[in-house]
């Protein structure tokens, strides 16, 4: 069995707890929003920076420790198939809430199984499961657009 989901839900619930629940979460966040405003109340922007790249390095070894110790249990020539891109989708339907990026990054595996059972059962293209989820994408940043910011119509002055 592999343990990488069980490091990667003890991971998020500790992210969670460090970034709304404790102070250097607070100073991630206020640095993040507004450096100026960060430095005015004296936190350090060069010493967060540099706490927030290591935080960042650790996860993503956890991460590249649980994929190569997955199933098949050894480094390969190949290891990732575009992690990359579907990180960042699941990081923005997530909504950079750690827990939020658990329940996407479930969705995301799910359309991935289902384009794997697709292919197999109908014969079709592996890249079906690709396109939804960039169509899966560009939809909720549509809503967002269409949610955050309101459309007027103004009458056409004669």
């Amino acid at each position: 069995a592999n343990w990488g989901f069980v490091f990667a839900l003890v991971a998020a619930v500790l992210i969670w707890i460090l970034m709304g629940r404790m102070l250097k979460g607070f100073e991630v966040r206020v640095l993040g929003s507004s450096p100026r405003a960060g430095r005015f109340a004296g936190f350090g922007l060069n010493r967060m920076v540099f706490f927030a790249f290591l935080l960042s390095g650790a996860l993503a070894g956890l991460a590249g420790i649980s994929e190569v110790s997955g199933a098949i249990g050894q480094l390969q020539p190949v290891i990732s198939p575009g992690y990359g891109f579907t990180a960042i989708i699941v990081a923005f339907l997530g909504r950079l809430n750690p827990l939020g990026i658990v329940a996407a990054g479930l969705v995301l595996a799910l359309t991935y199984l289902g384009g794997e059972a697709v292919q197999s059962a109908l014969g079709i293209s592996d890249k079906v499961a690709r396109v939804f989820q960039g169509m899966l994408l560009f939809f909720v940043l549509g809503c967002d657009t269409l949610i955050h910011y309101r459309i007027r119509l103004i009458g056409l002055a004669l």
